[in-house]
């Protein structure tokens, strides 16, 4: 038994199943994806006993093309959309990346619908496909994850606006919001923060890693047929409001449940288990929807099963993506360093395509050159070569030898200036004269015998 085939029950699990030979997405994201539109489609009459929404908010993420996002999200439209009618049509947004935007979008919603059969309708469905540009938006607002946290439980959302007459206020008394986004596992690491997590935004969210299931022809077409057994739980969720409760069998299992949650999130650190405070209700809120799905109003032991199934899986896609975004990164040399090792590795000259071939995944021609530009080591130099063939780009490394231990004298360059129009000149080193030691021995001078002063008065003293 596949992970797909733990989770999935009733009649929303049978479309999913029936819809995926013709659909290259990951079955479990498929699955996601269908609980979030469908469970957002019926929360205006459908609730859980306790008064909560029965909405499911999930978070698709995996590489891009690799993960078929869009993919899984198309086949989960295909399978809802003939069974709710215009709901995502008309309810759908995206770009909302602000509390008092939320709040203004939620209070239209509202207003728009209160003269209508039925009253207000607050519900709305946001859809992020780039979920990573909206976080990268959202931080800019103090408000707005408290505003998306309030709007999961249910509770009241207050926005005062301010105008020429005075300030006004926009209150939603019954927020009915759906959510479904998209992400990579590398925009996870950077966007999605434990700080936020401790604070108890995206444990609200069920995040679940995909992947493509196959690769189908260029040419398929694909084709989803509806749900007859989703048109008609739609049709009964609008009929009168819901109220969906457990069996007694299935309570008890939900509080085993709860107990295997908590300690599970006890033997984690705090900023994986921080994901997984809302796991408990997560059961509870993806049993609700595959129950209603079925037309009814208790849940079953095998509804929470499968439930807990999908759960269970999220909280393994979490503690992933949160070790992953936490692993050391390795970190790529810098293309200074690889140009002068490939450069002395070849006698400290190289051709162009021996360098670029080096490169090439890093840098184009272009970028070579111009990091080149930079290296006060390395010059150009454009050599004709014989026939009619373009002239090469040969590369020097002016200094080569740095790497080895002995040392060598220093060396003071010159450089001749010359008109710009002509390539750079080769650098002429010129090494500085060393004396050696003379081998002859010291000159001493003669010496010359002394005489002793003569006395002009010497010879008349002598007569």
């Amino acid at each position: 038994m596949t992970k797909f085939d733990r989770m999935s029950y009733g009649p929303l699990g049978e479309a999913v199943k029936k819809a995926m030979p013709g659909s290259e997405a990951d079955p479990i994201g498929v699955y996601a994806a269908t609980l979030s539109l469908f469970s957002s489609a019926i929360s205006r009459s459908v609730s859980m006993e306790s008064g909560r929404p029965i909405v499911v908010w999930t978070a698709l993420a995996g590489r891009s093309a690799i993960g078929r996002k869009g993919y899984a999200l198309g086949t989960a439209r295909g399978i809802v959309d003939p069974s709710i009618g215009d709901y995502l049509t008309e309810r759908a947004v995206s770009n909302i990346s602000s509390g008092p935007s939320l709040v203004n979008h939620l209070w239209r919603l509202e207003m728009e619908s209160m003269g209508k059969e039925g009253g207000p309708d607050g519900r709305a469905m946001i859809i992020e496909e780039e979920w990573a540009s909206v976080l990268k938006r959202s931080r800019r607002c103090p408000t707005f994850s408290q505003q998306l946290r309030t709007a999961w439980d249910g509770k009241p959302l207050r926005n005062v606006t301010k105008s020429k007459d005075g300030d006004g206020v926009q209150e939603v008394f019954r927020p009915l919001l759906g959510f479904h986004v998209h992400i990579t596992p590398g925009e996870w690491a950077k966007h999605v923060s434990s700080d936020e997590a401790l604070g108890g935004t995206f444990n609200r969210i069920l995040p679940v890693l995909v992947e493509r299931s196959k690769r189908l022809p260029y040419d398929h077409v694909q084709h989803i047929a509806g749900s007859r057994e989703l048109s008609a739980a739609y049709a009964w969720a609008k009929a009168k409001p819901r109220r969906i409760g457990f069996t007694k069998e299935a309570g008890r299992r939900y509080d085993q449940l709860r107990g295997i949650i908590e300690d599970r999130m006890v033997e984690l650190p705090e900023d994986i288990s921080c994901f997984m405070e809302r796991s408990a209700e997560q059961v509870a809120r993806v049993a609700a929807a595959l129950t209603a799905a079925e037309r009814k109003t208790k849940i079953s032991r095998r509804a929470i099963e499968a439930a807990w199934a999908f759960v269970e899986y999220s909280m393994a896609s979490v503690e992933k993506l949160v070790r992953d975004a936490a692993a050391p990164q390795r970190k790529l040399k810098p293309l200074t360093d690889v140009i002068r090792e490939v450069l002395i590795a070849h006698g400290g000259s190289a051709t162009a395509t021996d360098l670029h071939r080096k490169v090439q995944t890093r840098t184009n021609a272009a970028g070579l050159k111009a990091v080149v530009e930079e290296m006060e080591d390395v010059r150009v130099e454009t050599v004709k070569r014989g026939g009619r063939g373009a002239p090469s780009t040969v590369f020097h490394l002016t200094q080569v030898g740095d790497d080895q231990d002995q040392e060598q004298p220093k060396t003071e360059t010159t450089v001749e200036p010359q008109p710009a129009s002509e390539p750079r000149p080769a650098l002429r080193v010129v090494q500085p004269r060393t004396r050696r030691p003379s081998t002859r021995k010291p000159v001493t001078p003669k010496a010359h015998p002394q005489t002793e002063p003569t006395n002009p008065l010497a010879g008349l003293l002598a007569l």
